[in-house]
């Protein structure tokens, strides 16, 4: 890539082929585009107005871009979706001219005034006229399939007065892009998990797969939830408050998504807590640690409700654990 691409190290990539020579605007445009879209094939219908336009900025699992372009047709065929690294959904709002794409084995035309959301891992072709020009969202498949089990390959969403949901997402996504790079790990993630709650609120009536009653949605909620315990479980701060916080819903809604599981919020974080310990307890490299760090390691805030909880747990004490582990 030359300097007129910037990568995505620093969370922002640009390209563009206006000073790029003629001759070399096809392969700069096909690398550049790649770097951020995956592999893709580009058919040029006019090489006297080729041109091409990126910017993107990735915000944690998520990629906005701004992409314009003419004189060329878009292809994705199985053997370039066969080398991609990860499947991914696009939530598109087209800005230009009409724009047909076969995608699977249907056709059909996106247009300025509606929003899409489409598969980008399933073989499709442009068909470009007079060219394209889009804001969007790249989005990872499996994020979508937590919230909606039966994914379509496409939705088309009307931003019209009576479509008020679409609206409100168009404008969450415009404004949230307009703010990036936001200020940590935690606001960004934060704000994905409102885009996501946000598009499954908007895709409520047009799929079969979530129901707006509990199901999807909230078994999408609770396993994200679950993951989330699981990777920061000694944070000793760790809280349902800070958990609702982090997700973006209440903390009695936090309850409510735990209630059919069987086990509260705060029996889950204590459950990964003691398991961690027992781990911790059993394994020889940390020999050299005493009780109540181990307490400390896994998220207790106090060495005597470690102990308590763990006896109660396993049937004896940490100190007893340490001494002679039992066999799993």
């Amino acid at each position: 890539m030359t300097d007129k691409a910037k990568g995505m190290d620093a969370g922002a990539f640009m390209a563009s082929t206006l000073q790029v020579p003629k001759s070399a605007k096809m392969e700069y445009w096909n690398q550049a585009l790649s770097e951020i879209w995956g592999h893709i094939q580009i058919e040029p219908t006019n090489l006297d107005i080729f041109e091409g336009r990126i910017k993107s900025v990735k915000a944690n699992r998520f990629v906005f871009n701004e992409i314009s372009y003419r004189g060329h047709n878009i292809h994705r065929t199985p053997g370039n979706i066969a080398k991609m690294n990860q499947d991914f959904y696009v939530l598109a709002f087209p800005f230009g001219d009409p724009w047909q794409m076969n995608l699977g084995k249907e056709t059909f035309t996106l247009k300025r005034g509606n929003a899409y959301l489409l598969c980008n891992t399933v073989p499709y072709k442009s068909n470009d006229k007079n060219g394209y020009d889009t804001f969007n969202v790249m989005i990872p498949s499996q994020l979508l399939r937590n919230l909606i089990p039966t994914l379509e390959t496409r939705y088309v969403l009307p931003l019209n007065e009576s479509n008020k949901k679409a609206n409100i997402l168009h404008s969450f996504v415009r404004s949230l892009y307009g703010h990036l790079p936001l200020s940590g790990e935690e606001d960004t993630r934060f704000m994905e998990n409102n885009l996501l709650n946000l598009l499954a609120f908007v895709l409520q009536e047009k799929s079969q797969g979530i129901d707006a009653n509990d199901s999807s949605v909230k078994l999408a909620h609770r396993e994200r939830i679950l993951e989330y315990i699981s990777a920061h479980y000694s944070q000793e701060s760790m809280s349902p408050e800070s958990i609702a916080r982090q997700h973006g819903i209440s903390v009695s809604y936090l309850h409510r998504v735990f209630k059919p599981y069987g086990k509260t919020v705060l029996e889950v974080m204590r459950e990964k807590r003691l398991q961690a310990a027992k781990r911790q307890l059993s394994n020889p490299d940390l020999a050299g640690l005493s009780v109540t760090e181990i307490a400390y390691r896994v998220g207790f805030k106090h060495p005597s409700d470690f102990s308590r909880a763990y006896k109660a747990r396993y049937g004896r004490s940490p100190k007893d654990a340490r001494e002679a582990p039992a066999e799993d």
